[in-house]
């Protein structure tokens, strides 16, 4: 039967940085993670001492390992793929869809100056904006009394035009929006992790230039730190932790040398 062992890397072993792919569970294709910074597997042994005291004292004989488990830990993830959102956020892979609207409106009460206001739905189109009298509405001109943020979906009133009542009518209508869009819609931390395959395709520092693959069969990935969401002075990148779980025969994952591994 074959088993998967968690092998140490030596110094001269040790991975220098290479290409990490993931994979649910039951899937066929592979999702490139992008650029990491660090991959580091850390194995958690547990030992139970056995003591000998034939000496008249307790001596160490050896001792006998109890738990085998590892985590695996992913820093400086630079490419923002679903797959990082749903890890980062622990969220269901789903997508927006929505029933075209030929037309709508929204009534926004006392407006002034400074005004914010949403439209509902995905990539409205707003068709005109007045007071809504009954005789002779008064137009609001766009980007002169408000202006439309269409990716968001919201408006901004920049001030009231002369002679306007004090409330306001916004006519717009809705495209239809299906799956295939590929507009995520994820809840936060709505499941208890992203769980799948792991496999790491590394080059070794030892000057040859060696590739190691190292997969995982079974790993549970979670946010380790804060996620930026409003940080004009860094890059976006992401820090995940896998729970690396054992396979059915009792293992935790391979590593392989894709080349002969020579030390000097």
């Amino acid at each position: 039967m074959a088993t998967y062992p968690i092998r140490q890397l030596t110094s001269m072993q040790r991975l220098m940085g290479g290409a990490g792919l993931v994979r649910a569970h039951g899937d066929q294709k592979w999702t490139k993670t992008g650029p990491i910074e660090t991959v580091n597997l850390t194995p958690n042994i547990t030992v139970q001492p056995v003591y000998s005291n034939e000496w008249g004292d307790r001596r160490l004989l050896r001792n006998m390992t109890t738990t085998k488990e590892a985590t695996l830990e992913l820093t400086g993830i630079q490419m923002w793929t679903e797959w990082l959102y749903e890890a980062l956020f622990m969220s269901n892979h789903k997508y927006k869809t929505q029933a075209a609207v030929v037309t709508a409106t929204l009534e926004v009460e006392d407006v002034a100056a400074g005004t914010v206001v949403t439209l509902p739905g995905i990539n409205g189109t707003i068709t005109a904006i007045d007071d809504g009298a009954s005789g002779d509405p008064v137009e609001y001109t766009e980007n002169v009394d408000f202006i439309f943020h269409p990716s968001t979906g919201t408006i901004e009133f920049l001030k009231v035009p002369a002679g306007a009542a004090a409330d306001a009518t916004v006519r717009y209508s809705l495209p239809a929006v299906t799956e295939t869009a590929g507009l995520l819609d994820l809840e936060i931390m709505e499941n208890s992790g992203w769980r799948g395959e792991f496999i790491y395709i590394g080059v070794t520092k030892d000057g040859n230039g060696t590739e190691v693959k190292m997969h995982l069969p079974d790993v549970e990935f979670r946010p380790n730190g804060a996620i930026a969401t409003g940080d004009t002075a860094n890059p976006n990148v992401g820090g995940l932790t896998g729970s690396v779980y054992s396979t059915p025969d009792h293992g935790y994952g391979t590593i392989q040398g894709l080349a002969k591994i020579v030390n000097a």
